[in-house]
């Protein structure tokens, strides 16, 4: 069985979700500026180098190429020979962009309308209040991060409004909003994969709303507890993590290496 993981808050996590947890339980596995910002249980490392060494295991994330590669997995002697980055916008084989999604990607972004275009658009809405930062991801999409005790959705309503017109989408994820064309899917990604590979059956891990697409595309769907997920809208089987956090990702990936292990 391939497994296809989402990473921020399904592997790996921020400070906050360390409170309650032994500073030896942990270590820090993404450093920017020379500061520490994402962390993961060394439990967790041991049992997905484990299942890395058995069966495919596919990062599949909405961060850039750039964001993903600061990710020091090698301090762990653990190598992926695929991920999944900017939210199926980006396929790496062997750490190399794959040539043949690339060309499929190109005609998505035909099919909607140019990021440029959607830019300029966005661009009256940039100085709102509660929106505290604003980035472009490789040319391909662009998400804002905000303060909701200061932010309105509201506000945003009428630039919502124009997206499907423009064959754009929109999420919310925790405090980030994303605004994609909307054939840029983490999903499409899994199924070019899975053509190329001939993958018959995979497992989904996800925590978040940007995740559903992927987890409705498998019966074998694991989602983190503490995420915000709707599981009424899940359409396949899942499993729900009984524990939040780190321990609910360790759970998660011993219950997918007992299968792998059968």
């Amino acid at each position: 069985m391939v497994i296809f993981s989402d990473l921020d808050r399904s592997i790996i996590y921020s400070s906050k979700f360390l409170k309650d947890l032994n500073e030896n339980y942990y270590e820090c596995i993404e450093e920017k500026d020379n500061k520490e910002i994402s962390y993961v249980s060394l439990k967790t490392m041991e049992i997905l180098k484990k299942i890395n060494d058995n069966t495919l295991f596919i990062p599949t994330t909405t961060r850039t190429r750039e964001q993903f590669e600061r990710i020091n997995f090698n301090k762990y002697n653990i190598n992926f020979d695929y991920a999944i980055t900017s939210n199926g916008g980006c396929i790496l084989k062997n750490n190399k962009p794959l040539l043949g999604w690339q060309e499929e990607v190109e005609k998505i972004k035909k099919s909607s309308e140019s990021i440029d275009v959607m830019l300029d658009l966005f661009d009256p809405y940039t100085k709102i209040n509660g929106i505290t930062n604003f980035r472009v991801a490789e040319k391909l999409f662009f998400y804002i991060v905000v303060d909701f005790e200061k932010f309105d959705i509201v506000s945003l309503y009428n630039y919502i409004g124009i997206l499907n017109n423009k064959n754009w989408i929109h999420y919310i994820s925790g405090r980030k909003i994303y605004f994609l064309p909307k054939g840029i899917t983490k999903e499409g990604a899994i199924e070019y994969i899975c053509k190329i590979e001939n993958i018959k059956n995979f497992a989904v891990i996800g925590d978040s709303n940007m995740d559903m697409g992927m987890l409705d595309i498998t019966d074998n769907a694991y989602v983190l507890k503490h995420g915000d997920i709707n599981h009424d809208h899940i359409k396949g089987q899942f499993v729900r993590s009984k524990e939040d956090g780190i321990k609910g990702t360790e759970e998660v990936l011993l219950n997918l290496l007992e299968k792998i292990s059968l």
